[in-house]
């Protein structure tokens, strides 16, 4: 059997009106794992390894896009300057919509291999609707926003 496909630009559709298409049905809601606060020795970049147990792949200071609502998200601490063992840990985060979360480690000191998790900052992404990312979201997305903070 023959498939046929039909590309954007044999359909007339301009490429940039599809991103903007697919960029406006993603979530508004992003978490880094890069502290913005340089003066705090004790603070270390993590690494998002998987987010409800969906491995992902980026970059350490890469953001990383997800869904409002209560997330199951495994972190990754850089090492230290003499720890040289990684440590994942795994948190039950409640992620507001329309908001970019900058997460960190911190250590009490250089060479401890264990951390807890700090977030470093929460800035709101404008420009973003709250009530149609909790609907694109589902209603476990809309309760847990509903609670409070986490």
């Amino acid at each position: 059997m023959m498939r046929k496909t039909l590309s954007a630009a044999a359909a007339g559709v301009p490429v940039s009106t599809l991103i903007l298409a697919a960029c406006a049905s993603a979530p508004q809601s992003y978490i880094e794992g890069v502290p913005l606060t340089r003066t705090d020795p004790t603070l270390y970049p993590v690494r998002v390894v998987s987010i409800d147990e969906q491995i992902q792949f980026a970059r350490p200071g890469t953001p990383v896009q997800l869904a409002p609502g209560l997330r199951w998200v495994v972190l990754e601490a850089e090492g230290g300057k003499s720890a040289r063992q990684v440590v994942q840990k795994s948190f039950a985060l409640k992620i507001a919509p329309c908001s970019r979360y900058f997460f960190a480690a911190r250590r009490d000191s250089p060479m401890d291999a264990d951390w807890t998790l700090v977030e470093d900052r929460r800035e709101p992404v404008a420009p973003c609707n709250v009530e149609e990312e909790l609907r694109k979201a589902g209603p476990a997305a809309a309760a847990a926003a509903a609670s409070g903070p986490r």
